[in-house]
């Protein structure tokens, strides 16, 4: 089941900020991307769904530019074609699911270079190396360990 949080998580893995706009009887998402355009992320608007709330049919995400209308795609919408006579959307076996609507959204950001690069691992490699080591802390009612004994100068 998709709700609010499946938009929440799209943005988050992405690391891109976002506004969530709640309507009477549906929800937008609102992205922002690195060029000014920006991803809008919702499930179908009409017909009203018999669905509950959080569980949409289907998912429509579209990219536009307030300076450019020009710049206007859709990335993903797994909305069924109501044509019989119509080849259906690859995305439409989808549905409602959150996961392929994510990935959709990251390799198009990724072919358009507009996600924000991680940064580079330190010098010494990547990991968590760069962190002082820190012993784990005793269980309660536990003593910690004694430090070891010196070993004796060997001449």
């Amino acid at each position: 089941m998709a709700s609010p949080r499946a938009h929440h998580h799209a943005a988050a893995s992405t690391r891109l900020l976002c506004d969530i706009e709640f309507g009477l009887s549906a929800y937008i998402v609102r992205v922002s991307l690195p060029d000014n355009s920006y991803l809008i992320i919702s499930p179908p608007q009409e017909p009203p769904s018999e669905r509950p709330p959080g569980d949409p049919e289907s998912w429509m995400v579209t990219r536009e530019h307030p300076d450019n209308r020009n710049c206007f795609e859709v990335l993903y919408d797994s909305t069924p074609c109501d044509d019989p006579n119509a080849a259906q959307r690859s995305e439409a076996r989808h549905g409602g699911s959150a996961q392929p609507l994510t990935e959709a959204i990251g390799r198009r950001l990724d072919q358009l270079v507009l996600l924000p690069q991680p940064a580079s691992p330190p010098a010494g490699g990547p990991g968590l190396q760069h962190l002082p080591s820190v012993p784990p802390a005793p269980a309660p009612g536990i003593s910690p360990p004694s430090p070891p004994a010196p070993h004796p100068p060997r001449h």
